[in-house]
């Protein structure tokens, strides 16, 4: 199978490439933006104008023979309806908010590190709606996703944005697990593992569950 990567820069869109490579699947780079800034502004504008962006994009893929298309980006996933551009676009699309459906049902109290308060209300809204009984904490930091972006070590990144405290107070208020709900928070998430017993979910490993059942079916 031949899959595309859609992501917001192309470093988080290598990220996902990276991933699914790692896992044997063909796998090929899509990334809507230049660099997050142009990422955060392309996810302001009108509605419209987004999705027929992305419809173009999506029928470019299809040209290129993908087979389906994996969001490796929270922030976009949550500005606009990928279910609704699959159907007309008819292709398989997976994203990082099929994997907070299946988490709504397993948890009912979680912590969230977010890239923008875009994708913290999308993530939230999709958790909330799945089962009204969990209760989403988050913080939003665009500083985490350019110290990525720029390659800053993964401990150094952490301490100088004091993530070791932000830890201890998800560690705190007891919730049940963290998300990291940006695909470029993975570039720290061992370093982040050894520093607290919560668990630390990676949305990426499930949605390769999730597009594997679709393209074996």
């Amino acid at each position: 199978m031949k899959v595309a990567v859609m992501a917001g820069t192309p470093v988080d869109t290598q990220m996902g490439v990276d991933f699914l490579k790692e896992k044997g699947v063909d796998t090929y780079s899509y990334p809507v933006s230049e660099n997050p800034t142009e990422q955060l502004l392309f996810q302001t504008l009108p509605i419209e104008e987004r999705k027929e962006a992305l419809l173009e994009l999506i029928a470019k893929i299809k040209n290129d023979g993908m087979d389906a298309i994996f969001v490796y980006c929270n922030s976009l996933s949550s500005s606009i309806d990928f279910h609704e551009l699959a159907d007309i676009s008819k292709i398989y699309i997976v994203t990082p908010l099929d994997v907070y459906e299946f988490l709504a049902n397993k948890y009912t109290y979680l912590g969230l590190i977010c890239a923008n308060g875009q994708s913290a209300g999308g993530i939230e809204k999709i958790i909330v709606n799945t089962n009204s009984k969990c209760t989403v904490v988050g913080l939003n930091s665009m500083t985490l996703v350019n110290n990525v972006e720029e390659k800053i070590p993964p401990m150094e990144l952490i301490k100088n944005n004091h993530l070791e405290d932000i830890i201890n107070f998800f560690e705190g208020i007891n919730v049940q697990a963290l998300i990291l709900g940006c695909t470029h928070f993975p570039y720290f998430e061992k370093e982040l593992k050894s520093m607290t017993k919560l668990d630390i979910i990676n949305p990426a490993e499930k949605m390769y569950e999730f597009l594997c059942e679709n393209l074996n079916k």
